[in-house]
């Protein structure tokens, strides 16, 4: 009889938690919590028979994870980790460590391929990566509803919007006006990016990742858009590799 023995992903977004229930490589489920603080983590751990963890964390977001270190083999995203590329920033330990995780992902996924992840959440990123599994660097910018944000928070009169396509061009409202500066900015940007990108790698995957990705695979050319656990399957495959 086979030994099973569960993974447990917990990927600490800076609006959400996601955890991912593996088997192995295999993905058994995926659950979403809103909030990280009373996460009842020795309940997972009992139900779903869990023996090795990891955990990404972004920003300053922090949760109680006492139980998971003392109840599994324990691993914590850090960039002194085996992984499976290099990279050309500097210094190595100013990358996040979501982008991390998304690198190491596509290192996995895709191997031997020139890959361009973005990664549309809070902020915006881009990192490119060779078929060599080395890592030549990456841009950050605002994410959608930053820019949102942003006009309403430092303008006196620009309402705080939702994302929404924009309908008509030009614009004939302030909310219209809003929707454009957002959207269509963010879609310029990513088509200039990936047509500055090409100029140091000429062919190259495009994974499209993160919580708008669903919003601007629909819009933006030659996108593709990840497994929504992208980043699970990532955090698992760094567990397997780094497993005591």
């Amino acid at each position: 009889m086979r030994i099973i023995v569960l993974n447990l992903t917990i990927d600490i977004g800076n609006t959400q938690t996601k955890l991912g229930f593996f088997d192995g490589l295999d993905l058994k489920s995926v659950q979403k919590l809103s909030s990280v603080d009373n996460i009842p983590w020795q309940s997972i751990i009992d139900t779903n028979k869990i023996t090795h963890s990891i955990v990404s964390q972004v920003g300053n977001v922090q949760s109680d994870l006492e139980t998971l270190h003392n109840n599994t083999q324990y691993v914590e995203v850090h960039h002194q980790l085996q992984l499976p590329f290099t990279s050309d920033y500097d210094p190595f330990t100013n990358l996040g460590i979501d982008r991390v995780v998304g690198l190491a992902a596509a290192t996995y996924l895709f191997p031997l391929e020139n890959i361009l992840i973005i990664d549309a959440g809070s902020c915006i990123t881009y990192d490119l990566i060779t078929s060599k599994a080395h890592h030549l660097g990456g841009v950050i910018s605002p994410g959608l509803m930053m820019r949102y944000q942003a006009m309403h928070t430092f303008t006196h009169q620009l309402p705080n919007l939702e994302i929404q396509q924009p309908s008509s061009f030009p614009p004939t409202n302030t909310d219209e006006a809003m929707h454009h500066g957002v959207i269509s900015s963010v879609v310029a940007e990513i088509e200039a990016l990936i047509g500055r990108f090409g100029t140091f790698t000429p062919t190259f995957r495009i994974i499209l990742t993160g919580g708008d990705a669903g919003f601007l695979s629909k819009r933006v050319k030659n996108g593709i858009l990840a497994d929504e656990n992208f980043l699970a399957i990532g955090l698992n495959l760094l567990l397997e590799t780094n497993k005591s």
